[in-house]
């Protein structure tokens, strides 16, 4: 049964963070967003993240908030899309005449995806697949660049795959903290290292030559000019991933170097779902890994995406949605958490939808 939307409002969220977040230039010890609620005439009501991290996106806050204001008075009374098979394609074709930022168009579908399993009695995982999809879903650990790692050796004791930021620090310590994560956390656990495109070619080289022997699941964007990434990768053997290459490229033109193994998908950098399933056709006929990875979002945003993985990805790739345990505190009643490394898709999602409304101030 068709209906038409009849309230699009939006709250702004203001959140601590339990240790100062490095991100480029910019130093967080709070983190700011936006949830848009979007609600039908016969009551049901989705919600969506919107929180440009600065540092990553190209957009800001105010840029998003903007572009929702200019929108609001257009989408109001629209007859809203029956997300019941193409979900792609009907989303697409609805939101195809709107131009918007990419935090905002993520949010947007988040939104549109979650009244849709308001409307269907299902989760935000039913609506995507819903024959069937993955119940619980497994989480990478993440050091920050300037983590200790003996001091967070024991609470990530068991997950499947650790990631270690590293760029900020001399080489000689990155290389340092990259061999002595391995010796702590063993050959059972898959490392990943993130350098963010913070190494010329020649910097980046000698970091690969002195980690060979740390068998890296990848090395993720480690250079400031991406088009030497397949030479980098010929010459030391060492797997790559591509992050912020994705955001600067269009998935029907990308070439993939050879060498690289994984792409980081951020769904909140590369518009929402329905650009992210994009990219996943490609890992697929390139036969890479897929990691589904968060910049950050409270608990809401990562319920969401914890949902997208459990429906997208076909295999269980540990996820980057261990941040959430730099929030101090969480927009769901319950907190977002995962358990042994593992994420309870269903509970988290249900959790997401019983919201702390102290915490959000309304701007729309």
């Amino acid at each position: 049964m068709t209906t038409t939307l009849a309230a699009c409002q939006a709250f702004l969220y203001d959140l601590p963070l339990t240790a100062l977040l490095r991100l480029g230039n910019h130093s967080l010890t709070r983190r700011q967003g936006l949830l848009v609620w979007l609600e039908d005439r016969a009551g049901c009501w989705g919600c969506g993240e919107v929180a440009p991290l600065p540092g990553l996106h190209r957009e800001d806050l105010a840029r998003a908030l903007q572009q929702l204001k200019e929108l609001r008075p257009v989408v109001l009374g629209r007859e809203l899309p029956e997300l019941v098979s193409d979900w792609r394609t009907v989303l697409a074709h609805w939101l195809a005449p709107y131009a918007m930022c990419p935090s905002l168009r993520h949010g947007l579908e988040s939104a549109l995806l979650d009244l849709s399993a308001c409307r269907q009695g299902r989760t935000l995982a039913g609506v995507l697949r819903p024959d069937e999809y993955r119940k619980a879903v497994s989480i990478n650990g993440l050091l920050a660049r300037d983590g200790i790692i003996e001091q967070h050796a024991a609470q990530l004791a068991g997950y499947p795959a650790v990631k270690l930021k590293v760029g900020n620090d001399s080489l000689e310590q990155e290389i340092h903290r990259v061999i002595t994560a391995r010796a702590i956390f063993g050959d059972a656990m898959a490392l990943r290292v993130d350098a963010n495109r913070a190494w010329d070619f020649a910097t980046a080289l000698e970091f690969c030559q002195a980690v060979t022997a740390c068998r890296l699941d990848y090395l993720e964007e480690p250079l400031r000019d991406p088009a030497r990434l397949e030479e980098l990768g010929r010459l030391t053997g060492v797997p790559i991933a591509l992050d912020e290459t994705l955001a600067e490229s269009r998935f029907e033109s990308i070439t993939i170097p050879s060498g690289v193994t994984a792409l980081v998908l951020k769904p909140t950098v590369l518009g929402g779902a329905t650009a992210t399933a994009c990219w996943l056709d490609i890992a697929r006929q390139h036969r890479l890994k897929a990691v589904i990875t968060s910049v950050f979002e409270s608990g809401v945003g990562l319920a969401h995406l914890a949902n997208c993985a459990a429906a997208l990805l076909e295999t269980d790739t540990p996820l980057g949605l261990d941040t959430y345990r730099w929030l101090g505190e969480d927009l769901p009643t319950v907190r977002f958490s995962a358990t042994h490394a593992k994420i309870d898709v269903d509970n988290v999602y249900y959790q997401a939808r019983q919201l702390r409304t102290d915490l959000l101030s309304r701007m729309l």
